[in-house]
């Protein structure tokens, strides 16, 4: 019985990261297509998707009382790390996405942008509350409340 219990637990907090990882991987294609007045590369679905997940873990790996502007600063940071790793790795493999080179203040061959890194800070602050909000609305997890310093 116990074992059967956990089987249920597993299977439903699998569902929730997928449903999440969808949820937030087609919003963040969605600003992207709109951003560059076309469609976007698949890949951006799936990266936005992994890094609106691990945003969204960071009240699970942390206190709830963990301040808001750290959590945008850590989504930001994520982020940034995640351009810059998965930008080089495309790149070495014949895939350019994204490119700021043209742009003041890029770093990482042009996968890295000061001013993108800036923008990672408030939508990770809106990928925060929008996680707690449905994590709130369709999984009954806690309340979200938050903290700003």
């Amino acid at each position: 019985m116990k074992r059967k219990k956990m089987q249920q637990h597993l299977w439903k907090v699998t569902l929730k990261y997928i449903f999440l990882f969808l949820f937030f991987g087609s919003i963040y294609f969605g600003i992207e297509c709109l951003w560059r007045w076309k469609l976007a590369d698949w890949r951006m679905a799936v990266m936005g998707g992994c890094i609106a997940v691990f945003i969204g873990m960071l009240n699970t790996m942390f206190s709830c009382d963990t301040s808001l502007i750290l959590q945008c600063l850590l989504g930001a940071v994520i982020t940034t790390l995640a351009e810059a790793i998965l930008g080089m790795y495309w790149q070495q493999h014949g895939i350019y996405i994204w490119d700021y080179s043209s742009l003041p203040l890029s770093f990482v061959n042009g996968n890295v942008n000061l001013f993108f890194s800036i923008g990672w800070f408030f939508l990770s602050g809106l990928c925060v509350v929008l996680d707690d909000t449905i994590r709130y609305l369709f999984f009954h997890e806690r309340r979200p409340h938050y903290k700003l310093r």
